[in-house]
C-alpha cells in the first residue's frame, strides 16, 4: 500500500528523490556538461519550491520538466549573448582606435593566445568555432554547412568556447 505524503515538504523530498537524477539527465543532455547539469537541476527543485503553493501533485513531472527547460533555455540565452558581446568586440575594434601602445600590444597578444587555443582544438570543434567566430554563422546555419545536427553543432560549440574561454582565462591571469 501506498502512503502519500502527508506535508508539502515530505511531498517534495520524495519528488525530489525520486526525479531528481531524470531532471540532471535532461538537462546534461542540453547542456553537455554534467557540473553544470547538477547545479540547474538544483535549481530547478528551488523554483519549485520557491512556487509550491500553486504546485498540483498530480502534475509536477510536468512541471519539473517545464521548469528545466526554461532553466536550460535562459542559460543558453545568457551563454550565447556574453560570447557574442565578446566575438563583436574582438572582430570589430579597429587596432587604430586604442589610445595607447600599450593597448595595442595587449590586444595583439590576446589575438595570438586566442589564436593559438583555436589551432589546438579537435578538426570538426575547430570548424564549428571558426564558423559562429569569425563568420558569426548560428548553429542551425553551421549544421547545414557541414551536414550535421543541430544537437552536436550546440554541443561542439559550447565545448570549443568554455576551451578557449579557460584557456585565455589561465593566460591572463599568468600575464596580470
Amino acid at each position: 500500500m501506498n502512503k502519500q505524503p502527508a506535508t508539502f515538504d515530505d511531498f517534495f523530498s520524495a519528488c525530489y528523490l525520486k526525479h531528481q537524477r531524470y531532471i540532471k539527465n535532461y538537462i546534461a543532455i542540453r547542456i553537455c556538461n554534467s557540473y553544470e547539469a547538477e547545479d540547474l537541476a538544483q535549481d530547478v527543485f528551488v523554483r519549485l519550491w520557491e512556487y509550491r503553493a500553486f504546485v498540483n501533485k498530480e502534475t509536477v513531472w510536468s512541471l519539473l520538466f517545464t521548469i528545466a527547460r526554461n532553466i536550460v533555455t535562459d542559460k543558453i540565452r545568457r551563454y550565447y549573448k556574453q560570447e557574442d558581446f565578446v566575438a563583436y568586440l574582438y572582430n570589430n575594434v579597429k587596432e587604430e582606435s586604442r589610445s595607447t601602445t600599450e593597448e595595442t600590444v595587449q590586444y595583439g597578444e590576446l589575438k595570438e593566445m586566442h589564436r593559438s587555443v583555436v589551432e589546438k582544438l579537435p578538426p570538426k570543434r575547430r570548424q564549428i568555432y571558426e564558423l559562429s567566430f569569425n563568420q558569426e554563422l548560428s548553429c542551425p546555419a553551421i549544421a547545414g554547412k557541414l551536414s550535421l545536427s543541430p544537437r552536436t553543432v550546440e554541443c561542439q560549440l559550447l565545448l570549443a568556447r568554455k576551451t578557449v574561454r579557460t584557456y585565455l582565462q589561465n593566460e591572463y591571469s599568468k600575464v596580470g
